[in-house]
């Protein structure tokens, strides 16, 4: 039900990189660390929940086991008990810590669940799910990072949340993409909306958006030549092409 393959090895550490960036004591950062495990969680264990009759048609996610609650292995009940385990201890760790920063962890909690929510269901409003899944793992973590480690907001703090945000959006629209043939007739996306041709078009757009951003934000940091392209290289190729590459696969 936590689905840590889909989060561990990317939005999970947007907060940690924001909180680095303001040189976090290595009790916040563990605070962070913890914090943003278990809301990060929430936010695909409430989809799970909300998302069970879509899921139990969508045959590669049963194959895969992605919605045990769609295959009865899980109760509603006991969904419910983990979903308020995941949502208190967050909470409760980002309101001892710094305002603000709860603040900003109450927003990506906020997100994930008005995403999900049924008679909400932002990810079934085409733009908004894309928009939405930008706040709630890119723009949202980050400054939450930033601030709970004590650290404070200025425009290329703001400028770097909008590259997390982007890449959010990015990653959701691939996401869309791959499960398009999956989606058609069972659900409303972006992608759906839009088409197959213009999501690839938007796909580009987006990576170069990124790309902008980024390059703003060297305008107000001293970057050694060498992380400067490695970072351009990782948005240019090894980010899209980990998505192209499962794009291509079902074409």
């Amino acid at each position: 039900m936590l689905r840590f393959e889909d989060w561990l090895k990317s939005t999970f550490w947007i907060p940690l990189i924001g909180a680095v960036l303001v040189h976090a004591s290595l009790r916040n950062f563990f605070l962070i660390a913890i914090i943003y495990f278990y809301a990060t969680a929430y936010s695909f264990v409430i989809n799970n929940y909300f998302d069970v009759e879509i899921d139990r048609k969508h045959k590669e996610k049963i194959k895969s086991n992605t919605n045990p609650l769609a295959q009865g292995i899980i109760s509603k009940r006991g969904a419910l008990i983990l979903l308020g385990i995941l949502l208190f201890i967050p909470l409760v760790l980002a309101v001892h810590m710094d305002s603000i920063g709860f603040i900003f962890v109450l927003l990506s909690i906020f997100a994930s669940t008005f995403y999900s929510a049924r008679h909400i269901r932002l990810k079934e409003k085409p733009g908004l799910d894309i928009i939405t899944s930008g706040f709630m793992f890119g723009f949202f973590p980050f400054l939450a990072g930033v601030t709970l480690a004590g650290g404070s907001l200025n425009f290329p703090i703001i400028l770097i949340g909008i590259l997390f945000m982007i890449l959010s959006s990015t990653g959701l629209l691939a996401h869309q993409i791959v499960d398009y043939k999956q989606d058609l007739g069972n659900t409303k996306t972006f992608a759906i909306k839009i088409g197959w041709k213009m999501s690839y078009v938007c796909l580009i757009l987006f990576i170069v958006a990124s790309l902008l951003c980024f390059e703003l934000i060297c305008q107000f940091f001293i970057i050694e030549w060498w992380l400067h392209y490695s970072i351009l290289i990782f948005l240019i190729f090894c980010f899209p092409l980990r998505y192209i590459k499962e794009i291509k696969n079902i074409i």
